[in-house]
């Protein structure tokens, strides 16, 4: 469906001048003419102005990616955590042997029972969250699980927690 002279946006934006109006009303050709020549060359100057700022800027951010990409500073890089990452199997034994040290950070001897009866993965993530200080990330990491697995096992237990501590009181 094509459009009227009169429906396109550029003709609408010309005639939003007074005195486009004007000229248009008084049939002075000449001078509309010369107005809608000089105001379509301003479109077109801005339009090409837009264009090149766009592309200029996806241009930068590309060299920029690229330059960060292949020279990367020390503090972009991850510290070293291959030390502090284990397969996932390390890691559960090393939580049975951390069960022994869980004892000297919990003071109530009904939560650390509690604790001792979750799961070892649970444990794991308990240990790792609120003894070591890991992150989830770096826990997920760690068990090769995903971080929404480890925040399940986190509130799952912490849930489980609650609810004990709550009816022994």
């Amino acid at each position: 469906m094509s459009t009227t002279f009169h429906q396109q946006k550029l003709i609408q934006h010309f005639f939003e001048s007074v005195d486009h109006q004007y000229f248009w009303e008084h049939g002075y050709k000449d001078k509309l003419d010369e107005a809608f020549r000089a105001f379509f060359l301003d479109v077109k100057k801005r339009v090409f102005m837009q264009k090149t700022i766009y592309w200029a800027a996806v241009h930068y951010d590309k060299r920029e990616r690229k330059h960060r990409d292949r020279f990367p500073l020390a503090v972009d890089t991850e510290e070293e955590t291959s030390e502090k990452l284990l397969p996932a199997a390390a890691f559960t034994e090393q939580v049975r042997n951390f069960s022994r040290e869980l004892a000297g950070h919990i003071e109530n001897p009904e939560l650390y029972g509690i604790i001792q009866q979750q799961p070892e993965k649970e444990q794991a993530v308990l240990y790792a969250l609120f003894v070591e200080g890991s992150t989830m990330t770096e826990t997920a990491r760690a068990m090769n699980v995903s971080p929404q697995a480890v925040s399940k096992m986190k509130q799952k237990s912490l849930r489980i927690l609650k609810t004990h501590l709550e009816n022994c009181h």
